[in-house]
């Protein structure tokens, strides 16, 4: 089979790493790369020889016309490039996590990507490895007795960390639906003299490209009196590592205390197992949390906020 032609756009960090793993792969090609910063095409050029870099975006869509288009920019940036892969004739598109900024964003990502036949995946990675695939069989077969709590805790932000802590909290469920969400979020005033931050170090409140609280706690409730409870930042219980997750059953637990590294795991003749309409699922528990918080009630799902109630609380002078 001719290898899938792959382009990325944002070479920092992750952007640099699929870059490599997609070129590890017999199944792709890596063929450009695309990122504002010199230092950054010359790191992916040096990396992968052969490989086009551009400063443009869409005019590397319009040159190279790869299969495959990989996104790792900033989170504020990810919805536009995405419409643009699509639009451009893109087979596929790998988005860096989180899918977007807002649920309306993320939401035309889905759409327009599907009205395309353009397959689209966001990085939730972790429900592929084997403490998480290990976990669910456990879970499964029963051996701590019936489910009644997850609790999933992290460092960072609710939009930029906490999403892969939901997103592990609703693969050991069986991606059963959230059904209501009740959240609070507290945020340091931030100093005005700090430029906003862009990536990944969080200045001035912000952090790739949108804003961020300091700490966000929430209860997710799904059908049969199944609950599970995030904390994120602050409010994260101290000692715990990143992406910290706990299962309570009637006859036992099951503790995952932080990342290790996993296998790569190949689908076929099955959904994606990061498909796009799961990562809308976890960018609607996300926004479910910030409005819970900004209404100060409970809020039940689906959700009708398009915007990111964050910037809403913002703009009202409450955070």
């Amino acid at each position: 089979m001719t290898p899938l032609t792959v382009a990325v756009v944002g070479l920092r960090g992750m952007g640099l790493s699929h870059a490599k793993a997609f070129a590890a792969c017999p199944d792709f090609r890596v063929v450009a790369g695309c990122d504002l910063d010199p230092a950054r095409t010359a790191e992916f050029a040096a990396a992968l020889p052969g490989a086009a870099v551009f400063a443009d975006f869409t005019r590397m869509l319009a040159e190279v016309r790869s299969a495959v288009v990989v996104i790792a920019t900033g989170t504020a940036s990810h919805a536009a490039l995405a419409l643009a892969a699509g639009e451009a004739g893109a087979r596929g598109v790998f988005c860096e996590k989180p899918m977007a900024v807002n649920l309306g964003d993320a939401r035309a990502m889905v759409a327009a990507c599907r009205a395309r036949g353009c397959a689209l995946a966001v990085n939730h990675q972790r429900r592929t490895q084997p403490p998480y695939t290990t976990m669910r069989r456990l879970m499964i077969a029963g051996a701590i007795g019936k489910v009644e709590l997850i609790r999933g805790s992290c460092a960072g932000d609710l939009l930029s960390d906490g999403t892969h802590a939901i997103d592990s909290i609703r693969w050991l469920t069986g991606d059963a639906p959230v059904r209501r969400v009740r959240g609070q979020v507290g945020r340091d005033r931030p100093n005005p003299a700090e430029p906003r931050g862009g990536g990944y170090d969080g200045s001035g409140g912000w952090r790739y490209g949108h804003p961020i609280e300091s700490g966000a706690q929430a209860i997710l409730e799904f059908d049969e009196g199944l609950r599970a409870e995030l904390f994120t930042g602050r409010f994260q219980p101290r000692g715990r590592g990143y992406q910290d997750i706990e299962v309570f059953g009637t006859g036992g637990r099951l503790w995952r205390a932080g990342d290790q590294a996993g296998e790569p795991l190949l689908i076929q003749d099955a959904p994606h197992p990061l498909a796009g309409d799961s990562a809308l699922a976890d960018q609607e528990v996300v926004m479910a949390v910030h409005e819970s918080a900004r209404l100060r009630r409970r809020v039940d799902l689906p959700l009708a906020q398009d915007r990111y109630p964050l910037e809403l609380l913002i703009e009202a002078g409450e955070l």
